[in-house]
């Protein structure tokens, strides 16, 4: 879905036009530096056998996210560990500062993550996201994104998406992603009452919300105008979207500090001699998203990785 494929395509192809030299199967262990820090190579794990890699002008690391890594998503988002894995990288601790160090000084890897949910059909749109309490929280046409990552921020794991008989639709996404009627009644106080929500908290949602949505607005979170539709027409569901149910993708953003043109910071953000990083892998422009990733995680990873590129050719 969407253009990864054919930038991945394309990358590839000039990889190839280049005669670079690629070996597959072959784990990154550990980083080999002197004394002074400077990175001159790394260790590799080939055919389960240790080999050693010298890099004459430096090493990149652009392993991608670390949500795979459970040891640190516990450290560092300890929150994510209620979602699904989507990221297949269980990137290692390269370029990571000793315990020491971070004891000493604010350590500044790890910042703004992300959660990716499921494609809904356009129509779901029109329903209106609750929480346990029985409250909206976000507006249900931003990118999807931001949608699961304030449904992340909700206390307790449930999730609720209320849909009328007019705006109700499935889809294979749905499926995969594991959403079901959690409650249906022919009354909105029926479905509170199912969904066991305090008296009157999901009937007065709906009734605010309707009465907006009448006029083609939505004056609580400002829904585009061609969205909102009175929820009035039964019966009526609540889809089951519970954090720890449902299949909710993640992935991490956010890595080692870095330096525009690449190069990898230490604690007292100096630049780490013959280091450098770019993509998932360092800080970039998505950590401060919350929420947004897909064309500025592009961007930054194909931009901030030609830095990286070019800042290590020219060492």
């Amino acid at each position: 879905m969407g253009g990864g494929r054919y930038v991945m395509d394309v990358l590839a192809k000039r990889v190839e036009q280049a005669n670079v030299q690629v070996r597959f199967d072959a784990r990154a262990l550990a980083l080999v530096a002197d004394a002074s820090r400077r990175v001159h190579g790394l260790v590799l794990r080939i055919d389960g056998e240790p080999r050693f890699a010298r890099a004459r002008r430096g090493v990149i690391l652009c392993t991608g996210g670390f949500v795979m890594n459970r040891e640190m998503v516990k450290r560092h988002a300890a929150w994510m560990l209620r979602s699904a894995v989507s990221d297949r990288h269980r990137r290692r601790r390269l370029g990571h500062p000793t315990r020491h160090q971070r004891r000493r000084r604010g350590h500044q890897h790890e910042r703004r993550l992300h959660d990716r949910p499921w494609y809904p059909p356009g129509s779901l749109v029109k329903g209106i996201f609750v929480n346990g309490q029985g409250q909206r929280f976000i507006n249900e046409d931003c990118y999807h994104g931001r949608v699961s990552h304030y449904a992340m921020q909700q206390t307790g794991d449930r999730i609720w998406l209320l849909q009328d008989h007019a705006t109700y639709a499935t889809g294979e996404m749905q499926a995969l992603a594991r959403i079901e009627i959690g409650a249906a009644g022919e009354t909105w106080d029926e479905v509170e009452r199912e969904l066991g929500l305090p008296r009157g908290t999901l009937v007065e949602t709906v009734s605010v919300y309707n009465r907006g949505a009448a006029q083609g607005e939505d004056p609580l979170f400002h829904k585009a105008r061609k969205w909102p539709e009175p929820l009035d027409e039964p019966p009526f569901v609540a889809l089951d979207c519970r954090i720890d149910h449902c299949f909710y993708s993640s992935f991490t953003l956010g890595g080692l500090d870095t330096l525009p043109t690449g190069e990898v910071l230490d604690e007292e953000r100096n630049a780490i001699p013959g280091l450098y990083a770019a993509g998932r892998t360092a800080c970039g422009l998505p950590r401060w998203g919350e929420g947004y990733s897909s064309g500025m995680s592009l961007a930054d990873a194909t931009f901030f990785g030609r830095q990286a590129g070019r800042t290590s050719a020219s060492a």
